[in-house]
């Protein structure tokens, strides 16, 4: 499994729609399940997933298109990933997000897993 944590992203979403009206900071965890043993046996990038293109990839399907709910967001990533990365097996997405209606919350997360 390899993980990206922590990817940085800026996002509308939120149930109201005040809290939409500007984009917020949202942390996205990628893991990737993937046959690493090729990549591993002769050291080479070429047989692995490119964590950089996925980092892109989050980002930019992240800051892309409104949403309400964390929830639409973490499918939209996880698809993306599954449909632009093909030795990635499986994904599981996480979504952190300060939920500035809540005060006394210091993060919402979901955290969905999808495969091929």
């Amino acid at each position: 499994m390899i993980w990206l944590n922590g990817v940085e992203c800026r996002s509308r979403i939120g149930v109201p729609a005040a809290e939409r009206a500007r984009r917020q900071r949202l942390l996205v965890d990628a893991g990737l399940e993937v046959d690493a043993r090729p990549a591993a046996a002769r050291d080479d990038f070429r047989r692995t997933v490119d964590y950089w293109a996925v980092e892109k990839l989050l980002r930019a399907e992240a800051e892309s298109k409104d949403c309400a709910l964390i929830e639409t967001l973490a499918e939209r990533l996880a698809a993306a990933v599954l449909r632009t990365q093909p030795l990635v097996v499986a994904a599981t997405i996480r979504v952190h997000k300060t939920p500035a209606v809540m005060p006394k919350t210091r993060e919402v997360v979901i955290e969905i897993r999808r495969t091929r």
